[in-house]
């Protein structure tokens, strides 16, 4: 486990594995799924931000399987003993695994949609 101080006002970000590559993967997919979506449709659109939000979730989820997949299970053997460990891996950002977060932010997601939607009527 990791906890990386960020800045004097003691905010601190903690991941194991490769947990910490959820808020980049967010920040990515909502930056192109928007750049792409505002230059195919051009007038910008309110819904290109829900949308990309969406579409993080679905890569966030995608990206938490395949780094936490039950297929990457270890079984390790003490020599001493002879006691059989199940090492599984984690990679999880706040003690949240990655897989998990796609659910948190395609509910973020909704929300920004549903909040476009009242607002544009």
């Amino acid at each position: 486990m990791i906890i990386n101080y960020l800045s004097e006002d003691n905010m601190i970000f903690i991941w194991k594995g490769y947990g910490f590559l959820v808020p980049f993967i967010a920040a990515a997919v909502v930056a192109i799924t928007t750049l792409l979506l505002s230059a195919i449709f051009h007038p910008k659109q309110p819904y290109d931000v829900c949308i990309g939000v969406l579409a993080a979730a679905v890569a966030i989820w995608y990206a938490g399987n395949h780094f936490n997949s039950p297929a990457k299970d270890r079984v390790m053997i003490d020599k001493a003993t002879g006691q059989e460990f199940l090492i599984k891996p984690d990679h999880s950002l706040f003690f949240i695994k990655m897989q998990y977060w796609a659910y948190i932010v395609g509910a973020i997601g909704l929300f920004f949609l549903i909040a476009v939607l009242f607002s544009s009527k």
